[in-house]
């Protein structure tokens, strides 16, 4: 929302916000631009108030203490005196968490704004750091790196027209001066922003969400529909599309891996999967609504971009995976495999999954409020299943349901879209947290420092990833 201001009126605007015009601004495109002075030296982003007018809208509010927020008084401007906090070689430099005594965020937060065209495929990209979907509040960051894997989770709301040497040298610890907002051109220096104007805008978004809500939940039900015609999958609930019982000789090894008190003894699994993941939330978005990521388990249970997908060791309630596959491999019997459909609130959840990151190889991520399938086995003996290890020629890849060894055919995976997308530059492996617990394989990640978690200390999350 904009509000044309008299010129006086801009004056005592700019005059309030301490700005001064820099000689540079001649040379710059009409536009809204934030000057980040720091340590290290200036860094000038372009914002996209067009395209992501509430995300904008948000930092320039808080950038020129025109939103009232819990930190500070109106009229003092909200980043000046912040500092990097959280630098990640090759990744983002992170800043936004107030130097205030008062609060440690701006007490309250905002829906994802997400626009098609804006991309974190390259260093310099601006967007907002979150502690999962539409928790968006002042923290934000600027990128080192291709980071593409992260389009569509987070808000990118600008680019950095100047000053990507400075990017480059800040650590943590660096402070910020100011921010200063520079507005060149006359539709530019008409653009303000109120509490009321952009709390509008948030309620705006908040419907927003709440339609793409309902059109998610409608698009899944047709994409398995068209899939499983004769399933009826009860919302929220894990549900098995397909089923292959084991044989006599599986069905005894199952019997026999019961351990003392019923308890059942370690197993050998693998999977294979398809994430299906809802697109049409972003603004400007053109293409299916739905995308679909095919993957398989990796030899520590983890899932990945694995051709043929690996057996790994499972102990059942030892082991965790996400809590709709765990519960599915613990009524699983040897030699049995199932394709089930595991509903996003009992896959990864709000926090998604974030893989730890190998040079030169792309970043397998599973978005957050992504729902999965999978099909999955447990090994009825050391010799592979021809199907589950049978890679599609086909130029439209399919996920298909086999027998194991010695059992007979099972219905296939109808041929399906599938897109993998190219993503990230080498750079610091982080992790997102899991809805059933940390993934054995990420572990060691986790100890290193990879995290996802709502930073008490910050008074807002900011996840790592």
């Amino acid at each position: 929302m904009r509000h044309s201001l008299t010129p006086p009126a801009v004056a005592l605007l700019v005059a309030a916000s301490g700005f001064t015009p820099s000689p540079l601004h001649a040379q710059r495109p009409d536009g809204l631009y934030a000057e980040i002075h720091t340590t290290k030296g200036l860094i000038v982003t372009r914002l996209e108030p067009e395209l992501v007018p509430l995300a904008v809208a948000n930092f320039v509010g808080l950038a020129e203490g025109t939103i009232e927020n819990a930190a500070f008084d109106p009229g003092r401007p909200f980043f000046d005196g912040t500092v990097y906090h959280r630098v990640v070689p090759g990744h983002v430099i992170q800043a936004g968490a107030p130097a205030s005594e008062r609060a440690n965020g701006p007490g309250y937060t905002f829906p994802n704004e997400i626009h098609a065209s804006l991309s974190h495929d390259h260093a310099g990209a601006l967007q907002m750091a979150n502690g999962g979907p539409h928790t968006n509040a002042s923290q934000f960051c600027i990128t080192l790196g291709d980071r593409s894997y992260l389009d569509g989770d987070y808000i990118v709301f600008g680019e950095v027209v100047q000053g990507m040497d400075v990017v480059m040298s800040v650590v943590q610890g660096d402070a910020i001066d100011s921010v200063r907002i520079a507005r060149i051109g006359e539709k530019a220096r008409a653009y303000r922003v109120t509490t009321a104007s952009f709390r509008s805008m948030a309620a705006a978004a908040e419907a927003r969400v709440a339609e793409h809500e309902s059109r998610k939940r409608e698009a899944e039900r047709a994409w398995i529909g068209q899939r499983w015609p004769d399933v009826q999958p009860v919302e929220g609930e894990v549900a098995t599309l397909e089923r292959t019982v084991p044989d006599a000789r599986g069905a005894a090894a199952a019997d026999s891996s019961a351990g003392a008190g019923g308890a059942r003894a370690p197993v050998r699994v693998r999977y294979r999967g398809i994430a299906v993941r809802y697109m049409a939330h972003m603004i400007g978005w053109q293409r299916a609504a739905l995308r679909e990521t095919m993957f398989g388990s990796g030899e520590d249970g983890v899932p990945g971009f694995n051709e043929p997908p690996l057996a790994f060791a499972y102990e059942p309630g030892v082991t965790t995976l996400n809590p709709g596959l765990d519960a599915v491999i613990a009524e699983m019997r040897p030699g049995e495999r199932r394709v089930v459909l595991v509903p996003a609130a009992l896959a990864y959840g709000r926090s998604g999954l974030y893989t730890p990151e190998r040079p030169g190889e792309p970043r397998f991520v599973i978005s957050p409020n992504t729902m999965l399938v999978y099909d999955v086995e447990v090994v009825a003996s050391p010799r592979p299943s021809r199907a589950l290890l049978h890679r599609n020629t086909q130029a439209r890849p399919r996920l298909e349901l086999g027998a194991s060894a010695d059992a007979a055919p099972a219905t296939a995976f109808l041929p399906s879209q599938h897109r993998i997308e190219p993503v990230s530059a080498p750079g610091t492996a982080h992790v997102h947290g899991t809805t059933g617990g940390a993934l054995q394989g990420l572990q060691h990640a986790a100890k290193e420092g990879s995290w996802a978690a709502r930073s008490s200390r910050q008074g807002m999350a900011a996840r790592r990833r």
